[in-house]
């Protein structure tokens, strides 16, 4: 075992430094925040966290979290109180009978009950069968449920799971059956139909304003693109405000990362002149 240092804030960790790169209130590279907590266990084998990947999914969960949050009841990394331990990603039961359309594809998505697991590398086959096994943990969750309370249902209110990808392979299409949909987007294909799942490729999205929300969680060009759509949007929008707003954000935690990608300085490209910051 080797004893690890762990950030109670980002669940981040160094071996053998005191490092928190994406606290809150973090400063430049390298800061001790308040809620640091020192000797965590670790099994050698284990992989340290990947803190760009941890940054890109954290950054679509809050989000997500940020735009749905008016419309209805939001979980994220909701915990199944079974062994072993799972999170969903985010979990959302609409209030409303109907989400405002300026939300698009996005509302389309969440007009039911619904898992988002959202990737910022193409979505693997075990990470779609693990989604999936969320999503029949959640299912009987909500038949159990009906059954205590007696409750009247029908097959419209069962949860649906849908995954969020960059990219996707052929052969993981075929693998589970998936079929691209007649009737919504390109770039959204469906599972078969007993397993109420579907996938949203996010770089074979059209680009139109129903899609811009969901295209602002891609990578590299594709983000690239609905940013300069998003930042093209009135001032007055709410939207552009609150999606700006995140991205700020997302690019300061981005800031922590002691090298850059080119995908991370296009980022700061654009962003930093909206924010008024200095190169």
């Amino acid at each position: 075992m080797k004893k690890t240092k762990s950030c109670r804030i980002c669940r981040y960790y160094e071996l053998d430094e005191n490092f928190c790169a994406v606290a809150p209130d973090y400063i430049g590279k390298a800061h001790l925040c308040d809620d640091f907590e020192l000797a965590i266990e670790l099994d050698e084998e284990e992989e340290p966290i990947d803190l760009r990947r941890f940054i890109y999914e954290q950054f679509s969960k809050d989000y997500l979290e940020k735009l749905l949050s008016p419309y209805g009841k939001i979980e994220v990394e909701r915990t199944f109180t079974i062994s072993p331990r799972r999170d969903i990603d985010l979990w959302f039961a609409p209030s409303v009978s109907e989400l405002p359309k300026e939300l698009g594809l996005l509302a389309r998505l969440a007009k039911t009950r619904v898992l988002f697991e959202p990737y910022h590398h193409p979505v693997t086959s075990d990470e779609i069968t693990a989604s999936m096994i969320k999503l029949l943990e959640v299912q009987g969750e909500f038949h159990r449920a009906a059954e205590r309370e007696t409750l009247q249902w029908n097959e419209s209110d069962l949860p649906w799971l849908w995954i969020l990808t960059p990219t996707i392979s052929e052969e993981t299409l075929t693998g589970f059956g998936a079929e691209e949909s007649t009737e919504e987007e390109t770039g959204i294909y469906f599972l078969p139909p007993a397993m109420l799942t579907g996938l949203v490729v996010i770089d074979e999205l059209p680009h139109n304003n129903k899609t811009l929300w969901l295209r602002l969680l891609g990578r590299e060009k594709v983000r690239h693109q609905a940013l300069l759509e998003l930042v093209a949007l009135p001032a007055h929008h709410s939207l552009r405000s609150v999606s700006l707003g995140l991205l700020y954000n997302f690019l300061a935690q981005l800031e922590a990362l002691p090298e850059k990608n080119d995908e991370e300085r296009l980022l700061r490209e654009l962003l930093v002149p909206l924010r008024g910051i200095k190169n």
